[in-house]
């Protein structure tokens, strides 16, 4: 028994009111979002670091299937930025019944938007999503953890997943980001810094770097 304000309780019910308490507050920090990873996250660490990098082929890490249909091989002896970031999106969008209403055709045209070969060119990714009806380009400054980003250095470009910012004096100087690069010999993590960065020798030019989010649930 335990008195509490001159009220006397049984101690089981004090602990089933405890347990009624924690899951209630447990619940609302998860709903909150505080310490939720985003799926795109999540899917994009479930590829080991490494594998080689290989611009030949698709550049996927493993077969890509739409409702039954292939859609594009696994990547030659290795993987490439567009592979990968496409292997992610679709795993991320299917998993969100974002592709439930959408034609092996459609899902054709948005893998040639999101590697280049159509559409948007330059920035691709939000195009592409936008064009299929499954996400949104993102302002620079809105970017978030999970976000898709299209950038360029002088004439190469690279796709990658947004992990976050850079920061110096509370400026963005650059950007951490997870896809597959010839420095990582195939899939991992890099920092890369903007041009305009006194003293990091960064290529990555702020103004042709773009972002993109699927509608995610």
């Amino acid at each position: 028994m335990i008195r509490i304000n001159s009220r006397i309780f049984r101690t089981d019910s004090v602990t089933r009111l405890l347990s009624i308490l924690v899951v209630v507050a447990i619940s609302g920090f998860v709903t909150s979002g505080f310490g939720a990873e985003p799926d795109t996250i999540r899917i994009a660490n479930s590829y080991a670091d490494g594998g080689n990098y290989n611009w030949a082929g698709s550049g996927t890490p493993h077969e890509i299937l739409f409702n039954g249909e292939r859609i594009l091989a696994k990547g030659t002896n290795g993987t490439y930025c567009s592979g990968f970031t496409f292997a992610v999106v679709m795993r991320a969008a299917e998993q969100s019944k974002l592709l439930q209403e959408k034609t092996a055709a459609q899902i054709r045209r948005f893998q040639k938007e999101w590697y280049g070969a159509a559409g948007d060119t330059e920035k691709q990714a939000g195009p592409a999503m936008e064009n299929l009806g499954v996400g949104k380009s993102v302002p620079f400054d809105q970017a978030q953890t999970g976000d898709f980003v299209q950038f360029w250095r002088g004439k190469s470009g690279h796709s990658a997943v947004f992990l976050k910012w850079m920061q110096e004096g509370g400026k963005k100087i650059g950007f951490q980001y997870r896809s597959t690069q010839k420095s990582t010999g195939g899939i991992g993590d890099k920092i890369e810094y903007f041009n305009d960065v006194v003293g990091r020798k960064g290529e990555v030019i702020r103004e042709r770097t773009y972002f993109a989010q699927l509608n995610l649930k």
